[in-house]
């Protein structure tokens, strides 16, 4: 159900100057939000563990597990190359083929920018794409819409295995529609746990937490879409952190200040997240060896 917020934009300039925000940290609620973002980087790395395997891989899911997880903190890097080109290598070191894994990457990708800008709009309003900037709204849009379309997609992989110089085997399942449905649903479910853990942060470090878990769910799905539009801008960072900060100023009336520092706090929860998801593929890793 959508939340009426479209009216509320132009009064950010009112609210951001508000008093009163309390601060409280929650021991418990902090956890809680670090587990669910665990858990949503294990659900994320099964994904495409699994539909690399139903695009004919012959990599297992535990390992496509571990080596998602592992290829996360590459995002950090200026660029946008380091964690696919990690994730190539390996996969194709291993006999398969890294051009399907990179395509499965984007698929899923795109179908996470896609069903967040829904969630966005359908919690937040329309309105909430005009405070991002309506231009890279309407880029992002074109670049989702062209990234899910099976022909881009069969094209891509034709010139990448020409690159990598990789054999023209058969069409991969990848760009038929019933696998890139189930990529797109998957991404579309991943979004509850991602946007509780966010919910849970702030009631872990506020006295009285403004936002509602469906608010915060669209809050955070609208702030990651607009972090990761920005290409120059590793993970998304500083955009990111903007684009929340201006959210949870018209969405919760929070004033500037505390709205950033709950920002930074969001960005340092997902990154602890993202340190222990490589820990755990270590160990995944560790355990498969012995095996």
């Amino acid at each position: 159900m959508a939340v009426a917020l479209s009216g509320r934009w132009d009064a950010w300039a009112a609210v951001a100057g508000a008093e009163g925000v309390g601060w409280r940290l929650r021991a418990p609620w902090l956890v809680g939000a670090v587990a669910c973002e665990i858990l949503t980087l294990l659900a994320g790395a099964v994904l495409w563990a699994s539909v690399f395997r139903a695009c004919g891989a012959r990599m297992g899911v535990r390992e496509g597990v571990s080596v998602w997880l592992g290829s996360q903190l590459a995002r950090y890097l200026p660029g946008r190359i380091w964690q696919a080109t990690g994730l190539v290598a390996y996969v194709r070191a291993r006999g398969d083929s890294g051009v399907v894994a990179l395509t499965v990457a984007l698929i899923l990708q795109a179908g996470t920018l896609a069903t967040g800008a829904g969630i966005g709009a359908a919690v937040l309003g329309p309105g909430v794409f005009g405070a991002i900037g309506p231009w890279s709204a309407v880029f992002g849009v074109l670049v989702i819409g062209a990234a899910l379309a099976p022909p881009v997609l069969r094209v891509m992989i034709r010139l990448g295995r020409r690159l990598l110089r990789e054999p023209p085997d058969s069409e991969p399942p990848a760009v038929q529609g019933g696998l890139l449905l189930r990529a797109t649903l998957g991404r579309l479910v991943l979004w509850l746990p991602h946007g509780l853990g966010f919910w849970l942060l702030l009631e872990g470090m506020l006295v009285s937490n403004p936002l509602g878990p469906l608010q915060a769910i669209g809050v955070f799905a609208t702030a990651y879409v607009a972090g990761y539009l920005v290409i120059l801008a590793p993970a998304g960072m500083v955009v990111r952190e903007a684009a929340m900060a201006s959210l949870l100023g018209v969405a919760a009336g929070l004033p500037i200040g505390p709205a950033a520092a709950l920002a930074l706090a969001a960005r340092l929860w997902s990154t602890l997240a993202e340190v222990l998801g490589f820990a755990i593929a270590a160990l995944i890793g560790m355990g498969a060896r012995r095996g």
